[in-house]
């Protein structure tokens, strides 16, 4: 229920049939907006029922897979169970699965990406197969497939997983959050909610596991209280326990810092030796879209950021960097808190916003004297930014908001980025800004 537009539906339908089950494929948009995904499906038996769900085909299914994007308050979900489905999700089905398989589930608000990449490149220390999963893309049911008992899993995990999260007991057998604020209330309409599906991640584990978590705050404190296992909370005086100092990791945000602990942590915990540790963390490249930094092929000082869809990374990258940062920023708003980024924005020479969600952030800078350029479109933000440049300014794409307005993901909006970096030179501002 809910092929999408990424891969990941379309691999959970190919895993079923290779597990023998009937599939039918449903999906709200037609099969015109699904091309993609269905070409990843051809010459498999499946039935598709595009273009809208019909009460007949859940009369006919015993179980329903459910897609992540699914909103809670579908219609259909409630039709489901009441003719007797079972629903699950292919995150669940994937577990169950590999249920004897030693694994991390990481979870946060943001830095699960980065302390999941490096926890699999960590682990690759070890003998057998890592497989690193989850939120990150693709289907972690066709993944986990090809797993035997030698190998180990990384799972990311975001709130839209967590939330239907039915996991084997002692599952996972470290589970980490990197942080917590207020995000995705368009879909879990209050911070409580949004904290209670993250939570769902310590359900299953028993007193064989661990969690770690931030050194402070509120959320891991509630973490702490209900998880039943060992609980750890890291801070930078974690480092001398692995033999490292700051300067031997592969980034220096203060804001980061507990993802790469929880990374090293778990790794330790599921066998790599320090010294492993400390060889492997050197060679670390991280992940695209993530505070890195270049010179572009117009000499420009860029910081790619795009990953950035909430207002806590845009606001810590501007107080780590200081002066002289010149901010692109806008898109689908999800209505988070931006009191602080705006107080943060009074720092930078220029600001360049875009869609509904730069509109909201111009309107609230502009009620505390801060003063910002709003555009009809991201690539006309981008455009006129890079054009703007000043010789010792760094230009940073931090978007802030949501990519779905524009684009398929965050992914796409960071290519048009880079792309722009390469084919914009500086000159003259030409952009559709619509005032200032």
């Amino acid at each position: 229920m809910g092929l999408g537009a990424f891969g990941g539906g379309a691999g959970c339908a190919r895993a079923l049939v290779q597990l023998g089950a009937e599939v039918t494929v449903t999906d709200l948009r037609p099969a015109d907006a699904l091309q993609e995904a269905i070409a990843l499906l051809e010459g498999l038996p499946i039935a598709y029922a595009l273009g809208g769900h019909h009460r007949e085909m859940f009369e006919a299914a015993e179980v329903v897979v459910v897609n992540p994007a699914v909103p809670n308050e579908s219609k259909w979900l409630q039709v489901a169970r009441e003719l007797g489905c079972q629903l699950t999700t292919e995150v669940n089905l994937a577990l169950a699965l590999v249920a004897d398989l030693p694994a991390i589930a990481i979870t946060g608000t943001h830095g699960k990406s980065t302390c999941a990449s490096l926890c699999a490149h960590l682990l690759d220390a070890l003998p057998g197969t890592t497989l690193l999963a989850g939120n990150l893309g693709g289907s972690l049911l066709e993944q986990v497939l090809p797993l035997t008992k030698e190998d180990r899993l990384v799972v990311e995990l975001s709130s839209f997983q967590t939330e239907r999260l039915i996991a084997p007991r002692g599952w996972p057998k470290v589970s980490i959050l990197t942080s917590f604020g207020s995000d995705h209330l368009d879909r879990h309409h209050t911070v409580d909610e949004y904290a209670k599906a993250k939570r769902n991640l310590l359900q299953a584990q028993d007193e064989t596991c661990t969690v770690l978590l931030p050194s402070t705050g509120e959320e891991a404190d509630q973490w702490s209280e209900l998880a039943r296992g060992t609980v750890e909370r890291l801070d930078k005086n974690c480092l001398a326990d692995f033999g490292l100092t700051t300067a031997d990791l592969p980034f220096s945000e203060p804001y980061r810092l507990t993802s790469v602990l929880a990374a090293l942590r778990a790794a330790r915990l599921l066998g790599v030796d320090d010294g492993d540790l400390r060889a492997k963390i050197h060679s670390y490249s991280g992940l695209p879209h993530r505070m890195h930094a270049f010179v572009d092929a117009h000499g420009r000082n860029i910081i790619d950021n795009g990953v950035a869809t909430h207002p806590e990374p845009t606001t810590a990258a501007l107080e780590h960097l200081g002066e002289n940062i010149v901010l692109i920023a806008g898109g689908k708003d999800k209505g988070l808190n931006l009191q602080q980024l705006c107080r943060t924005c009074a720092d930078c020479p220029r600001l360049y916003l875009y869609g509904e969600g730069g509109q909201r952030l111009a309107l609230e800078c502009r009620s505390i004297g801060v003063e910002a350029l709003v555009f009809e479109t991201c690539r006309g933000a981008m455009e006129a930014a890079l054009k703007s440049w000043i010789p010792g300014e760094t230009v940073l794409f931090s978007p802030t908001f949501s990519s779905y307005d524009e684009f398929r993901n965050f992914r796409d909006r960071a290519r048009i980025f880079l792309s722009f970096c390469s084919s914009v030179p500086v000159g003259e501002n030409e952009g559709d800004h619509e005032n200032s």
